[in-house]
């Protein structure tokens, strides 16, 4: 039987040694045989290392599945495996500003480490919310918290037109973001320890169940809502925007204070949208607005913040400038295609209007190509949408994220019980005296408590009230057990 002779470098005992393997040996069994043969390789907890395969190009460089065989990796006599701890460090920089280091799994996709990243800062959706890579440029260490923080893509990459480009920024399109591919390793896309990251929700689902009782996710909703509305994201009126700026300037200086609160107290630019930080007279409206919320918690302002903000027709969109065909004739011309929990939106490219909106449920199909994007709806429509653009995949990755994300929700749902009422309980009663036992699924819903005697004979009760029954029958049961 052919055997294969691998170089071991323990990595952190600097020790290179020669083995001999089997080349149908699993890699789980191969660390197993390297701890035995090698003194210098009993280190820690067994499942912390791994063997990885080093190359020139550090993002080239790979982490061998515990679940394969060495042949699975053409690995020939003579080549250099490392076994290495395979927990790294990953600086994680929230919304706010704070930093959070993380130890993480370095063999394993973006994907599986948000569940990690997650859990350990309080995040119970881990699937709603992914990483940003920032640009040197934009990173904000000396930054004071309730600044905004702004996204760019690297201009490494595709050549855009001038008038586009202008408009992309103008509009704070989510192409301007560098999301982390979830499929990849942080390895293979080159973020090394020293890189911060910046977690963000990506995708709005179930932020409307966010309240006081979820402190850590109300803040970072609060601030993503706060950031989109002063940047410009969210087209909103004079009126709203002062709403919003009383409500900000609540949680940041708590109650109102007639004495110190008053013009020129505030950095507007902190607090409104560039269009009206100049107009006259208006942080005396904010303050009016400010005023109005003596007494509230600083988290129930958040709530209230984030509620309003969620009554805006754009909230919880994410926008893609694309250019699609002109109606009857042979020309290009920019539009905005936006994407939500439950719909596909087409929108006006300067005033963010929405002009069509096509549900998810009527997706059939979508195809992306490095210039194209093109989504069929089968028979709900006699034609497909096609667009032009660069971000046809990212584009693609969002809407699979959310269907991926309804699916999930509805399989969880899919249970003995009320259809969608994940607060319901289950109620079990014993009536005697034929020792029956009633099972019925309670409502979360509030009613008024309804006081009664239960000593009356030959009545059983229920949620829609008191019936009588007779001996071996249940009246109206639909889930019933009788014992003799």
């Amino acid at each position: 039987m052919a055997t294969l002779s691998l170089r071991i470098s323990i990595v952190e005992k600097n020790v290179t040694k020669t083995m001999q393997f089997d080349p149908n040996t699993s890699v789980y069994d191969a660390c197993r045989l390297i701890r035995e043969k090698i003194t210098e390789a009993n280190l820690g907890q067994p499942k912390d290392y791994g063997l990885f395969l080093a190359d020139e190009d550090v993002k080239k460089g790979v982490w061998l599945e515990p679940g394969r065989n060495l042949d699975y990796y053409i690995l020939r006599n003579g080549d250099l495996l490392e076994y290495r701890k395979k927990l790294r460090t990953l600086r994680v920089r929230m919304l706010d500003g704070t930093l959070k280091t993380l130890l993480v799994d370095d063999s394993q996709p973006v994907a599986n480490l948000m569940v990690v990243i997650c859990t350990k800062i309080g995040i119970t959706n881990h699937d709603e919310y992914s990483l940003v890579r920032e640009s040197p440029e934009d990173e904000v260490e000396n930054k004071p918290n309730y600044g905004t923080l702004t996204l760019k893509r690297k201009k490494e990459e595709k050549e855009r037109d001038a008038k586009m480009e202008q408009l992309r920024k103008k509009l704070k399109t989510d192409d301007e973001v560098n999301w982390i591919d979830p499929s990849k390793t942080l390895r293979e896309q080159g973020i090394d320890e020293s890189e911060p990251v910046l977690l963000r929700r990506k995708f709005f689902f179930s932020d409307q169940n966010i309240d006081s009782r979820d402190p850590v996710q109300l803040n970072l909703l609060y601030v993503q809502a706060r950031d989109a509305i002063l940047d410009g994201t969210h087209p909103i009126t004079q009126e709203m925007a002062c709403e919003l700026a009383g409500i900000q300037a609540h949680i940041q200086f708590g109650d109102y204070n007639e004495a110190k609160h008053k013009p020129p107290f505030l950095d507007l630019k902190e607090f409104l949208p560039q269009s009206y930080v100049k107009v006259k007279g208006i942080e005396k409206k904010v303050f009016a607005e400010h005023a109005k919320h003596v007494g509230l918690s600083e988290l129930d302002a958040k709530v209230l913040y984030t509620k309003t903000a969620r009554s805006l027709k754009t909230y919880g969109v994410t926008f893609f400038l694309v250019k699609e065909k002109m109606k009857g004739k042979n020309k290009l011309v920019p539009r905005l295609l936006g994407v939500t929990k439950d719909s596909v939106l087409r929108l006006d490219e300067r005033t963010k209007e929405i002009l069509k909106t096509w549900p998810l449920t009527t997706v059939r199909r979508w195809g992306a190509s490095p210039n194209t994007f093109t989504l069929d709806f089968g028979d709900y429509s006699d034609q497909y949408y096609s667009v032009q653009t660069t971000e046809a995949e990212q584009i693609l990755q969002l809407i699979a994220g959310y269907i991926d994300i309804i699916l999930k929700k509805k399989q969880s749902k899919d249970h003995f019980g009320i259809e969608g009422d994940e607060g319901s309980t289950m109620v079990e009663d014993s009536v005697s005296p034929l020792k029956a036992t009633f099972l019925q699924h309670e409502s979360s819903r509030i009613a008024k408590v309804n006081t009664e005697s239960v000593a009356k004979p030959a009545v059983m009760r229920a949620t829609d009230g008191a019936k009588p029954y007779g001996t071996g029958h249940m009246g109206g049961a639909q889930f019933t057990t009788l014992t003799g």
